[in-house]
């Protein structure tokens, strides 16, 4: 079970890494938004698709949570999408922070399957 969910995990932590590129730092400006937020999207789809696997009896609730959790990060980046004009950098960090803070439901799960011994 930890395996199909790492393996699933794996697409969530590219993903996410995907956005946070859009943040600028001091060398580089950062992606263009729309391109993170596009293989953001991406990688939250190849996640959803991976999903099914880790998915038992016990580990419905954890499965539960997570699922709303990617629900949840999608809703947060499409209305990162439709925000109007450019970001200012706190803006932008904070709306992002609003998308990735979602998927803090899978570190839980990851522990909680830990834990288990699974």
């Amino acid at each position: 079970m930890l395996a199909a969910f790492l393996y699933m995990a794996s697409a969530l932590d590219d993903a996410q890494r995907a956005l946070l590129a859009a943040v600028p730092t001091a060398r580089h400006d950062g992606v263009p938004l729309a391109a993170a937020i596009a293989a953001f999207e991406r990688g939250l789809a190849e996640a959803a698709d991976r999903m099914p696997a880790w998915r038992a009896a016990e580990t419905a609730t954890l499965h539960a949570e997570c699922s709303a959790a990617l629900i949840a990060a999608r809703a947060e980046v499409e209305r990162l999408r439709l925000e109007p004009g450019r970001l200012t950098f706190e803006a932008l960090n904070g709306r992002i922070g609003d998308a990735l803070h979602p998927l803090e439901a899978f570190a839980d799960a990851e522990q909680a399957l830990r834990r288990a011994g699974s």
